[in-house]
């Protein structure tokens, strides 16, 4: 039973930590749909037809469209991202309050 229980409060820990590390992601990919959508604000506003985009070491001026497009890809991405995270996050949710109540039981057995 011990063995059990020790196996369990491990399982516990690990999923703890996952938890707090997919709160940190989703929190990371919110923070750069952010900053996307207001790069991509700006460059609208800007009323420029041509950016410069970083290439390496150089840098290639493509057409505003072309950039506000690969921005709205990379939004979604996160979005996708964050979806799937939040889908692991109550998946570890549900295992943490599954093998909180089953320690639980346990605890009560041995008193």
């Amino acid at each position: 039973m011990d063995s059990i229980q020790g196996e369990m409060i491990q399982q516990l820990t690990i999923h703890q930590s996952q938890l707090e590390n997919t709160f940190a992601a989703i929190e990371t990919f919110k923070r750069k749909n952010q900053m996307l959508s207001l790069t991509a604000k700006e460059i609208e506003q800007s009323g420029q037809g041509s950016v410069w985009q970083a290439v390496g070491r150089s840098f290639v001026e493509i057409p505003v469209s072309k950039h506000l497009n690969e921005i709205k890809e990379s939004i979604s991405e996160n979005i996708n991202n964050v979806n799937n995270l939040n889908k692991k996050k109550h998946y570890l949710e549900t295992s943490i309050k599954n093998t909180t109540e089953s320690l639980q039981k346990i605890q009560g057995l041995k008193e």
